[in-house]
């Protein structure tokens, strides 16, 4: 399996909420390779993540969805055939993942110990291999939402009951 099957199956498998653009896509793509690597021992797809300046880049799914710039991918194509397993894992790491920025899920590829920051160099693009993602903090699995844009939105959330409810009738 490609990079780009599991680009697919994100895409078909949620609707426009998730607002999935080119960097969200490629993110929540390297997280579901950290997630079967976890959960299996071996990688979903066999195509190169390579650390880019905002954060972990499987190359075919960025060039495949380029020409969006920063707007929403609107579609795919009708998706590969993918087992339960990998379809559990879109799953997960949509309902967990999914629920930040594209911002915010570049602030956690760079955080300290994450596959990212252990192979990054400003001037190459250097791979992020299953063995460097097996030795990185990102293996651990989530971390939690600490410091992102959905923390400070639950925040809020708490402190505020109706607040969002305030703006919305505004």
């Amino acid at each position: 399996m490609k990079s780009i099957d599991i680009a697919y199956a994100f895409i078909n498998m949620n609707d426009a909420s998730l607002e999935l653009t080119n960097l969200k896509l490629n993110k929540l793509v390297y997280y579901a390779q950290v997630e079967a690597l976890r959960r299996n021992g071996a990688p979903l797809f066999d195509d190169a993540i390579e650390a880019w300046q905002y954060g972990p880049v499987e190359p075919l799914v960025y060039h495949t969805f380029k020409q969006y710039g920063r707007g929403v991918v609107a579609s795919a194509p009708a998706m590969c055939e993918v087992d339960d397993a990998t379809k559990g894992i879109i799953r997960y790491v949509s309902n967990t993942y999914g629920r930040l920025s594209a911002f915010d899920l570049v602030s956690l590829s760079h955080r300290k110990g994450s596959a990212w920051e252990l192979v990054y160099r400003s001037d190459m693009d250097m791979p992020i291999t299953c063995d460097a993602i097996r030795r990185s903090a990102d293996f651990a699995g989530f971390p939690g939402f600490e410091g992102t844009l959905e923390r400070g939105i639950q925040e809020v959330c708490a402190s505020i009951p109706n607040a969002l409810k305030l703006l919305e009738d505004s």
